[in-house]
């Protein structure tokens, strides 16, 4: 086992949220304590970018759906940092930039391969932040394969409807489903995510979920009706969305941000089964209208991740396709960050710098 003298700081799961939202104040604390020796396989990574992403929530509650965290675990995060030690087998990683499961906290340890820290990908002029955002399995891939590899894609003249189309993977979305040549329309939160919809991402529409006129408002932004349709959000946002479809059309289930505090796993037994889940009234109007909904798992297409990686940096490179980040300073606003994520208070990727980048 090789000694160290790093002092680690984290933030660990304090209580279970449950069937609310998360809350920064009660359901987390901050603990710090040596980081432990490493043994002969393991690396110290410290932590520079952490990326805050809907699936955290999931993981938070005793049954969770993206499998649980123990009472006193750092709170779950994918981010990337530089090895600063190394055990006695895995010394020659000392000094490179790798990516993973780095979790909430300064310093995080684990072995490298598939399972644990890969290499950082570098990709010329992409922004190395992106990693976690557009060229990230979780977000910009995601958001590919959502849009052309899990039912077709829309062709020019179709409408294209995208919920949570401020955040994460709408943002990417809407850009790419646009080089379709489809009217692509957003549906947000507020009138701050709507206009960035529109004016920053290129959306042809926005609408506002949390409008009491939401669903005339859709009439609207959609006199066509729908053709295809990513959708993040599930809950109301589905059931509306799925009274538009014309005939044929294609509905692409990538999240249900709006089901992920407490109704995912809440009631779910040890097979997985149950939850409480909101699920669509109107989903009779699928066979109405000959259409197709298709849920996907990213991991499940992972033959299509090299060529999404290519294409992703390829929009980007010829301006197609933008990245957005807000980036919340310190440690210390990680809780908070994942507050902002589920409150509608970002625009785009929101990330966590931890520290600078070596």
């Amino acid at each position: 086992m090789a000694a160290t003298d790093l002092v680690n700081t984290r933030w660990v799961l304090a209580q279970r949220p449950g069937q609310r939202a998360f809350d920064a104040d009660q359901d987390c604390k901050k603990e710090t304590a040596p980081v432990p020796a490493l043994a002969p396989d393991e690396v110290c990574v410290k932590v520079e970018l952490l990326s805050v992403d809907a699936f955290i929530r999931t993981m938070l509650d005793a049954e969770a759906y993206h499998g649980a965290i123990e009472l006193g675990d750092p709170l779950p995060a994918l981010g990337y940092g530089t090895v600063v030690a190394a055990g006695d087998d895995a010394k020659k990683h000392v000094g490179k930039r790798v990516m993973g499961m780095c979790k909430a906290q300064t310093h995080a340890v684990g072995t490298m391969g598939m399972e644990g820290f890969m290499p950082c990908m570098g990709f010329p002029g992409v922004p190395e932040t992106a990693s976690l955002g557009l060229l990230s399995v979780a977000t910009g891939v995601a958001s590919y394969v959502g849009c052309f590899k899990v039912l077709a894609p829309p062709r020019g003249g179709e409408t294209a409807l995208v919920s949570a189309a401020g955040g994460a993977v709408g943002s990417i979305a809407v850009q790419l489903l646009k080089t379709t040549g489809a009217r692509v329309v957003g549906v947000a939160g507020g009138p701050k995510k709507c206009a960035f919809v529109t004016e920053r991402l290129g959306a042809d529409a926005a609408v506002d979920y949390k409008s009491p006129t939401f669903a005339d408002d859709l009439d609207a932004a959609c006199p066509d009706g729908i053709d295809f349709f990513l959708d993040n959000a599930g809950g109301d946002t589905l059931r509306v969305a799925l009274d538009r479809i014309n005939m044929r059309s294609r509905v692409v289930v990538c999240g249900a941000a709006s089901q992920y505090s407490g109704n995912l796993n809440t009631g779910r037994d040890d097979k997985g089964q149950g939850g409480a889940v909101v699920g669509p009234s109107s989903y009779l109007k699928l066979s109405e209208k000959s259409s197709t909904m298709a849920g996907f798992n990213v991991m499940h297409y992972f033959s299509s991740i090299p060529l999404a990686l290519f294409n992703l940096c390829w929009y980007h490179w010829r301006g197609k396709v933008v990245v957005h980040e807000q980036i919340e300073e310190g440690l210390d606003a990680f809780p908070g960050a994942l507050v902002k994520l589920f409150s509608g208070g970002h625009c785009g990727k929101l990330l966590v710098r931890v520290a600078p980048s070596a």
